[in-house]
């Protein structure tokens, strides 16, 4: 008998509700552990970030708030490519350190009187991290450029994912005319899945630095059995 949307609705659900139960463990078991560098602490605090995202997630879906949990998806996404991105090339985590850099630097800019000195400050952190960075990874290639996630997309072998289901979630989160009307519900069968896979990429990371994670396998073989 086939499934019928509210099936894989509560199937789905059930999937990201696991996940992130299993995201969460792993992230406690390295509670109190000392990172070895600026990779891991990278992939520790994103995977921290999709799991609060999900958490939120998983308590708006379950209270009957799905439009409001559509908001959650495009953070999670944003993050899962740049997680799988830098599995695949290191190096692209100084380009987003960059980009970060730029960004502060431009926010430090708008403040009031002091914005010359929290820009001096940003500065002096930067130095730092670059000084850091290359001690810690002498053999990357260092580029100064702030990539756009499409291209770490690409890094990361994602990029119809990013040019379907990303593009997809960034018109909630822009409030495009679409979306606010209501004509995309057609794809909410897409919403809980996308959570999950987010979550199962945190999972893979953090398991790449040490957290348990014996249940990634049948998370990954339910994710597949989902279509």
């Amino acid at each position: 008998m086939p499934e019928t949307n509210d099936d894989l609705e509560s199937l789905s659900l059930d999937l990201l509700a696991d996940a992130r139960r299993e995201l969460g463990d792993a992230l406690n078991a390295l509670g109190g552990k000392v990172a070895e560098g600026l990779l891991e602490n990278y992939r520790f605090y994103s995977s921290v970030h999709i799991n609060r995202a999900a958490d939120g997630y998983l308590c708006l879906r379950k209270s009957g708030k799905i439009d409001a949990s559509k908001l959650l998806v495009r953070p999670a996404i944003e993050v899962a490519i740049q997680l799988v991105a830098i599995k695949a090339k290191p190096e692209a985590l100084y380009q987003i350190a960059f980009d970060e850099f730029q960004k502060e630097k431009i926010w430090a800019g708008s403040l009031a009187a002091d914005s010359a000195e929290a820009i001096a400050g940003i500065e002096k952190q930067w130095a730092d991290f670059k000084l850091a960075y290359r001690e810690k990874f002498p053999t990357h290639a260092v580029v100064e450029k702030r990539p756009k996630l499409r291209e770490l997309a690409k890094y990361a072998g994602m990029e119809r994912y990013y040019d379907t289901h990303y593009r997809l979630y960034c018109r909630f989160t822009h409030a495009s005319l679409r979306a606010t009307t209501g004509d995309l519900d057609r794809f909410a069968s897409e919403d809980n899945r996308t959570m999950a896979i987010c979550v199962i990429a945190a999972i893979e990371s953090v398991s790449s630095i040490g957290a348990p994670a014996s249940n990634l396998s049948s998370l990954m073989d339910r994710f597949s059995r989902l279509g």
